[in-house]
């Protein structure tokens, strides 16, 4: 290089200099969001209030995307839309990402409408039209599954394969820690039903829409994975630089390659990260995320009925977000990894608190009386 340029220029392995300003700037965004979601998350109130911000929004996104669908399908806003045209896409470009936030909304709203079927204690509906006391309940669980539905269409519109299978995977793991809270079965019988579930969507998945039609991953996008691959085992420890894919894939793309356009994501976010900061960075977040649905799971089985459809719900999310991670590259986007971040964080804090919770009710359980407990003892001398 210094042959052909002429000055001199140190050997590195990055193709800039510095980080660009756009990946820190999303680093710090995703570390807030999450923060501010985890200490919101500290209070049941805040949380409660939190989740309900976020179903009420992403319905109205929904809602609009769906309106602009069929009105204005050729403008987001007041900008023109010149890509997914016939797809639903809210004010997202990518109807992946906007369909990933659609599904978002499927599985809060589905956790509300859970939780308002189940206020509902009457097996008789004359009953509940005659008590007063019902209307209230019988009106949020019909809006509850409004919302549900409106958010379900929208993910059907957006034509997204990877947002289809994400969010019904992603709904299948909330009915799963639903129902293990629920009925008491072991972890053999809880493997078996969601070996059975899985196996029954996947069936359905293959049926419908573009994944009957095109196949569950197209042949371009395997391409650019081996690429990937071929680049991470030139710097399988370092990478190539964060925030360097867009600069460096023109030079892995070989003469031979039928990809058109500019590739400026891996279209796998932990792919995208082992190229760009190397093996031992991606296996870190590939923990992080295992970790979080793992504590998310524990949580959401051991909290009380009350607030179970929550951490379930969370639960749902991580595994949607994760795994459409794997495919594409909704965890980027900030329209959407910010609220994603918001509720991980929330969900651990909650997941956190129910563990003290649990602790505290087991010490009591087992030292009933102040005066048994080995710490007493201690104090009172230390006051004497």
């Amino acid at each position: 290089m210094n042959e052909l340029l002429g000055p001199s220029v140190n050997a590195r392995i990055s193709s800039r200099e510095k980080i660009p300003d756009l990946a820190i700037g999303h680093f710090f965004a995703f570390a807030l969001a999450f923060i501010s979601g985890f200490l919101l998350g500290t209070s049941y109130r805040s949380s409660v209030s939190l989740l309900k911000v976020a179903r009420i929004s992403i319905l109205a996104y929904a809602a609009y995307g769906l309106f602009a669908l069929v009105f204005t399908p050729t403008a987001i806003l007041w900008a023109t839309k010149s890509a997914y045209i016939g797809s639903f896409t809210t004010t997202f470009i990518n109807h992946n990402t906007a369909g990933t936030f659609a599904g978002t909304g499927l599985i809060l709203w589905a956790s509300s409408a859970l939780s308002s079927w189940q206020a509902i204690r009457t097996s008789s509906i004359r009953l509940l039209l005659l008590n007063p006391g019902y209307e209230k309940l019988l009106f949020d669980a019909l809006l509850s599954t409004a919302g549900a539905l409106v958010c379900f269409f929208a993910l059907l519109s957006s034509g997204s394969r990877g947002a289809l299978i994400s969010s019904c995977a992603g709904l299948l793991t909330f009915v799963l820690l639903m129902v293990a809270s629920r009925v008491k079965i072991g972890r053999g019988g809880l493997f078996f039903f969601a070996l059975a579930g899985a196996a029954a969507l996947f069936a359905w998945l293959l049926q419908i829409g573009r994944i009957a039609s095109q196949g569950l991953i197209d042949e371009q996008r395997w391409s650019v994975y081996e690429l990937c691959f071929q680049s991470i085992q030139r710097h399988p420890l370092f990478g190539s630089g964060a925030g360097t894919f867009e600069d460096i894939f023109p030079s892995l793309r070989p003469p031979t390659f039928f990809g058109s356009g500019v590739w400026d994501y891996a279209h796998s976010t932990i792919l995208e990260i082992a190229v760009e900061m190397g093996v031992p960075i991606a296996a870190m977040v590939a923990l992080a995320a295992l970790a979080t649905i793992i504590l998310l799971s524990r949580a959401a089985i051991q909290q009380p009925k009350s607030a179970e459809p929550k951490l379930a719900a969370i639960n749902g999310i991580a595994v949607l977000g994760f795994l459409h991670s794997l495919v594409d590259f909704s965890l980027q986007i900030p329209g959407y990894f910010i609220p994603f971040a918001i509720l991980m964080g929330l969900g651990l804090a909650r997941a956190s608190s129910s563990s003290v919770s649990n602790a505290r009710r087991d010490r009591e359980a087992a030292f009933p009386n102040q005066s048994d407990h080995p710490l007493s003892d201690r104090s009172s001398s230390i006051s004497k």
